[in-house]
Formats: structure tokens, C-alpha cells, sequence
């Protein structure tokens, strides 16, 4: 087991997702996070969620073609988790006061973190809770024809009639699935928000 890790072997670990190296990432930086979080208010819980986005987000970037880490890992995770946050909050606040218009919206000046990449985070762990939540061959079914497993394939994995009973349990668990998250109050808000 290793104990330290240097920036290139964190970030060749993340490429990688070893184990090890994620885990050593949340016992060495998550604490730093969920004590800057508990600072402005925010629970346990917004912490966790705001460190695994800023990991999704730093894992997309570092596997772009072109891209290099100019700071310490530690700093760079350290700045998309808080920009994370401070989004987060502001969307609150706007959210809040929106319809009295009593705040003008503040401009972001943001050299870490992208709207879009905030959004497609968000989408993500919002997926992913709720494909926990669908039962055990929805999930199957669903990673199965995310992977682009051939139909009458799936239906011999599972052990279904054919491939158009294959079709009709997708349609099926994509629209139990869109139905959970449609119906989560996170989703909702997210949606204000776009």
C-alpha cells in the first residue's frame, strides 16, 4: 500500500479508477472540503456530493487531449470543489429571490469549472442515484444497452424470449428510471435552474 501519492500518480491513478489511489484522494482531500463546507452552513451530505462532482469533473478534464495540471492536485481539487459550492449556493440564492428580483444576479468569473461541466455532473449523480434505486434487471438491462450490447445478445444474457421483449423491458425501465428522476426534487430544481 502506498502511502503518498505524487501529482502524477494521482492523476494516472484517477485515469486508471485504482482503488487505492480514490481512496487515498477521499481520506487525504475530503476532509479539507467538508470542513470548507461546514464552514458556510453546508451538510455532510453537500460535501460529499460536492467533492464526488469535482472528481467527476477533474477525471472528464484530464482525460481531454491537451490538458495539463498547472497547480497541485490537491489545489486544483481543492478550487473546482469550492467553485463547486459557491455555484451551488448561488443558484440557491437566485432561486430563492428570483421571482422579487430584490437581488441582482452576481457575474462569475470562473477560470476552474464550467457551467456545463456543474451541470453534467449534477445530471450524472442524479442518474446514477436512481439506477441504484430500479430493481436488479433494470439495471442489468440498462447497463447492458448502454454498453451497446446487440439486442437478441441481451436476450440470450438474460435469458429473455427475443429481442423485441428485449425492446419492450428497455422502454420499459427508461421510462420507470426517467420517472424517478422527473420526479426527485433535486431534478426539479436542477430544471429551474436550467
Amino acid at each position: 500500500m502506498i502511502l503518498w501519492y505524487s501529482n502524477e500518480m494521482l492523476v494516472q491513478g484517477l485515469l486508471q479508477s485504482k482503488k487505492s489511489c480514490i481512496e487515498f484522494i477521499y481520506r487525504e482531500y475530503f476532509p479539507m472540503v467538508r470542513s470548507a463546507i461546514g464552514i458556510q452552513n453546508g451538510s455532510l451530505a453537500d460535501a460529499e456530493d460536492v467533492f464526488h462532482d469535482g472528481l467527476l469533473i477533474i477525471y472528464g478534464r484530464l482525460r481531454t487531449e491537451g490538458f495539463t495540471l498547472n497547480s497541485s492536485f490537491k489545489t486544483y481539487l481543492f478550487a473546482v470543489c469550492r467553485n463547486l459550492w459557491r455555484r451551488r449556493m448561488e443558484r440557491k440564492y437566485r432561486l430563492m429571490y428570483k421571482a422579487e428580483n430584490m437581488v441582482s444576479e452576481p457575474s462569475c468569473d470562473d477560470s476552474y469549472i464550467d457551467s456545463f461541466e456543474e451541470k453534467e455532473a449534477e445530471k450524472y449523480r442524479l442518474y446514477m442515484k436512481h439506477l441504484k434505486e430500479m430493481p436488479e434487471f433494470c439495471r442489468h438491462l440498462l447497463r447492458l444497452y448502454i454498453e451497446k450490447v446487440p439486442l437478441r445478445e441481451i436476450a440470450e444474457i438474460m435469458n429473455y424470449k427475443d429481442a423485441e421483449y428485449v425492446k419492450a423491458r428497455k422502454y420499459y425501465c427508461k421510462n420507470l428510471l426517467r420517472k424517478k428522476i422527473m420526479s426527485d426534487p433535486e431534478c426539479k430544481q436542477f430544471m429551474n435552474y436550467e
